[in-house]
């Protein structure tokens, strides 16, 4: 559950730097422009001083979310945030099961986040006299805290949807790695998730389109076993595409009771043996080191920094000291890294000049927002080391809604063009200083108490409490509704919610109640009675992805009372989470979901938040699909006689395999899409259909197209092999003719296009593969068992091997091996309890839906 303090959320660019990258953040060059524009209204004095203390708000704001692997300690990171700014008295642990985030049950119990959960906290920017703003001269502006709005989110696939939502509404990120696994299968994903500007995650074209979000790696668990930050950071360089890391910090050990060693990229074999203690700021020139044994609070972990240079020279004040040598050496591969993507570094790199400190965190800035690198910095959160610099990188280095360019509109399937073009500096809708409301339903969930609370990102405007609300579903898919809003919540510590009467303003997330009538991904603006604004079509935010389910479970209520109770809570449950499925007859129920353990969460929560116990559960069962292989051309005539009814007609259709990205392009998977159903220019002239409507449009304008789609879609909903859907194919009307077209009834066309898909499909059957649901699969396991693990995993579960990694440096006791291969679902069910069983208790595994792959289990009930 999203949670909300009551600081505003957002965060800044300093007009300085944007001058430098105006191609890339012209969203905040436009902001300076627009304020000192003589020709517009807000150069009234009054609204000058108005418009300047609204920027010095939003300069002031920062919308992060932590993403990671699972078990990689982003709630970890994100209680020890909560400490130092003094949310929590002490920071909570996920062994203990006392954190703030994850505050269900059910998290608690599986010391895992399994939904995504939002806390607010102000951090002083402790580096803010480095950034100039030639509009913050205003009196009473000199606060030198941000407001940080953090969204702790799921590491586990099983909940990715909750990802998909967070990345809709964030203007940054942190990325937490593994120092000891490096990157991982969902830091991948998240990493895709985070730099994609649409999902092409089963081609979902429903995802909300955002710029990819600018990001700080933190390479967590640098006090672990096995950890290594050289081959951390190489990980992120080669196995997330795009990504360019470069290190702020050096990680700092101490060998002796007096002796600290700071370690650049080097060896494995050159890895000190002492105790992580803290870090080297190669911005700053200075050693951040943490008292040992760390403390229980944050008074007792405070930690003593260290000046290596002259704060006026910049001369070393210990040349021979080996960790300044290193940090030296370490900030001269920084400028370097920053030349090759900053023409100031650029210029003091070739030159053989020592920028300021202010002068490279200014280049750092302009370098991250603008995506050309990867900031990378050490600790260990579960010590508390290394948090105090990371919330300082956040302040210095990641954005604001002025920074963020405003979210791609639709209307009427194209994209929105505004048409008040009379001061072309004008921010337009969606930007942070534009006057009109423009927000997003990213998440709705049910309260006991209060009904439905949705929570929204506001990207422009404000609302207020009893606003009139013109709510629009993206794509049209169902009329604006018009909603009023009952009252507005804020989130403390544990969940709770509490009743507010604030403003909700640009950049900020609120969570209001009184909405009966919206769901996620549904676009909010304000109703104005004017006829202006109902003659005109809707406008709409691309909405929120939902991956496709991989696995399905049947639930049988023992009586009537209980399955009336369970339809119920499972209306309640699909409304909260757009990724679970639920089919309804007269006899069973089928739940879909993620995998097994999004499978078991929703169970725990049918019995555990619903009193509902007395169900019974079927073995799980993989989500199977039918695609094609190569061009189906068909043509078909229909011809009944209903009562006194003639239904006659003929059809043509085009069938054609669609190839959808793939992230992974060797690999036979296939990322699944619904198919697509398009209607000829000829077919739509015979029937006298608006030629340049979308289908989407013409199905809800004209019954004949409606007919002509529903015949189609419903045919394509049970394919040849095992009565699966059939994915990835577009359909093309290309001939349709009738007896009488003045007497044309629908019911005809869609038979007609029905009996057509059927007959096709099964003559020609040899056109069609059956896929099942693949997953990337990573085995962590003790050396000695690598050979059981291998023979088990390629010989009994059909899986592949693509790599085994040994760990041959490490001469302890405890080396490890890390298996990775792809493998069926269905062949994982219920793995761990057999991995262990096979490696003495030592072997772990972690899989990720890939695709869906060629199936030769001919079992598909």
């Amino acid at each position: 559950m999203i949670r909300i303090l009551s600081r505003p959320v957002v965060s800044l660019k300093h007009v300085d730097c944007i001058r430098r990258m105006a191609p890339r953040c012209h969203s905040t060059v436009a902001v300076e422009s627009y304020v000192n524009d003589d020709n517009n209204s807000w150069q009234h004095e009054e609204d000058d001083e108005k418009t300047k203390r609204e920027i010095h708000r939003l300069q002031r704001l920062r919308n992060v979310g932590i993403l990671a692997h699972v078990d990689a300690g982003k709630t970890t990171v994100t209680e020890r945030m909560l400490a130092l700014a003094g949310v929590v008295r002490r920071a909570g642990s996920v062994d203990d099961g006392n954190t703030t985030t994850d505050f269900l049950p059910a998290e608690r119990e599986r010391g895992i986040t399994i939904q995504s959960a939002a806390i607010s906290f102000p951090w002083g920017w402790h580096n803010h006299s480095h950034f100039h703003y030639p509009i913050h001269e205003i009196d009473n502006m000199n606060s030198s805290d941000v407001d940080i709005h953090l969204i702790d989110t799921p590491g586990h696939v099983d909940f990715s949807v909750e990802v998909n939502r967070s990345v809709a509404v964030l203007d940054g990120a942190i990325l937490v790695v593994d120092a000891v696994a490096g990157v991982q299968a969902q830091t991948e994903t998240v990493w895709r998730a985070m730099t994609r500007t649409t999902s092409f995650a089963n081609n979902n074209e429903k995802d909300h389109a955002h710029e990819p979000l600018p990001c700080l790696a933190f390479i967590n668990k640098m006090d672990q076993e096995g950890h290594h930050f050289a081959n951390a950071l190489e990980s992120l360089r080669n196995k997330l595409p795009g990504a360019n890391p470069i290190a702020l910090q050096l990680p700092l050990f101490r060998e002796s009771s007096s002796s600290l060693v700071a370690i650049g990229l080097c060896k494995k074999e050159e890895m000190p043996q002492g105790k992580f203690v803290g870090v080297v700021d190669l911005v700053h020139m200075r050693a951040v080191v943490y008292p040992e044994p760390p403390g229980s609070t944050v008074e007792a972990n405070v930690p003593t920094v260290i000046p290596l240079v002259d704060a006026d020279s910049q001369q070393p004040l210990d040349p021979t000291c080996s960790m300044t040598q290193a940090a030296l050496k370490g900030r001269q591969d920084l400028i370097a890294a920053l030349a090759n993507v900053d023409e100031i570094m650029e210029e003091c790199y070739l030159m053989e000049e020592q920028p300021s400190n202010a002068d490279l965190n200014a280049a750092l800035r302009r370098a991250t927002l603008a995506r050309d690198v990867l900031p990378v910095l050490a600790g260990a959160a579960l010590k508390g080391r290394g948090i105090e610099p990371l919330l300082d990188c956040v302040a210095d280095l990641l954005p604001s809604p002025l920074d963020r360019l405003p979210p791609t509109l639709t209307q009427s399937g194209n994209q929105y063009q505004p048409t008040d073009n009379n001061n072309n500096n004008a921010p337009v809708l969606g930007h942070a200083l534009h006057s009109q409301l423009l927000a997003l339903a990213f998440k709705v969930v049910h309260e006991k108490n209060r009904g439905r609370v949705v929570y929204c990102r506001v990207y422009s405007g404000r609302i207020k409490d009893k606003d009139q609300l013109l709510v629009s579903s993206p794509g049209g898919e169902s009329p604006s509704r018009v909603q009023r809003v009952g009252g507005m919540l804020e989130l403390t510590a544990g969940g709770r919610l509490n009743q507010v009467s604030e403003i909700c303003q640009s950049g900020e997330v609120c969570a209001l109640v009184g909405l009966r009538d919206v769901t996620t991904g549904d676009t909010i603006r304000l109703y104005n009675k004017n006829k202006d604004q109902q003659q005109q079509p809707p406008v709409w935010l691309a909405g929120v992805a939902a991956p496709k389910p991989v696995l399905t479970v049947k639930l049988e209520a023992e009586t009537s009372s209980e399955q009336k109770r369970l339809s119920e809570a499972l209306e309640i449950m699909v409304m909260e989470d757009p990724s679970l499925i639920v089919e309804e007859s007269e006899s069973t129920t089928l739940i879909s979901g993620l995998g097994e353990l999004h499978i078991e969460v929703t169970l725990d929560r049918l019995r555990r938040d619903y009193g509902i116990s007395n169900i019974r559960t079927g073995p799980p069962a993989v989500s199977y699909r039918e695609i094609m292989t190569k061009p189906i051309m068909t043509s078909y005539e229909y011809d009944q006689t209903i009562g006194n009814n003639r239904m006659q007609a003929s059809i043509e259709l085009n069938l054609e395999p669609t190839n959808c990205a793939n992230d992974h392009s060797n690999s036979s998977c296939h990322v699944l899409s619904e198919p697509k159903i398009t209607i000829a220019p000829l077919v739509r002239e015979y029937l006298n259909l608006d030629p340049n409507k979308g289908e989407e449009q013409l199905i809800q304008e004209s019954e004949i197209a409606m007919a002509l789609v529903a015949g189609c879609s419903g045919s394509l909903k049970r394919g040849p092999i095992g009565s699966n859907a059939m994915s990835n194919l577009s359909c093309e009307i290309t001939r349709v003719e009738v007896g009488d077209l003045a007497s044309l009834q629908p019911g005809a066309l869609r038979a007609t296009a029905s009996h057509a898909i059927q007959d096709a499909l099964k003559k020609q059957s040899d056109a069609i593969t059956l896929t099942e649901p693949t997953m990337s699969i990573e085995i962590t396991v003790h050396n000695d068992y690598v050979g059981t693990v291998l023979n088990d995993l390629v010989s009994n579960r059909r899986g592949t091997v693509g790599s085994v990694i040994l760990d041959e440096e490490n001469k302890s006791s405890h080396q490890k091996a890390l298996v990775q291969g792809e493998v069926p679902l269905l062949e994982i069910l219920g793995y761990a309890n057999e991995l262990r069983s096979l490696t003495g208790g030592e072997g772990v595994f972690t899989a990720e839906y890939k695709g869906h792959a060629p199936s030769h289990h001919t079992d598909t009930r």
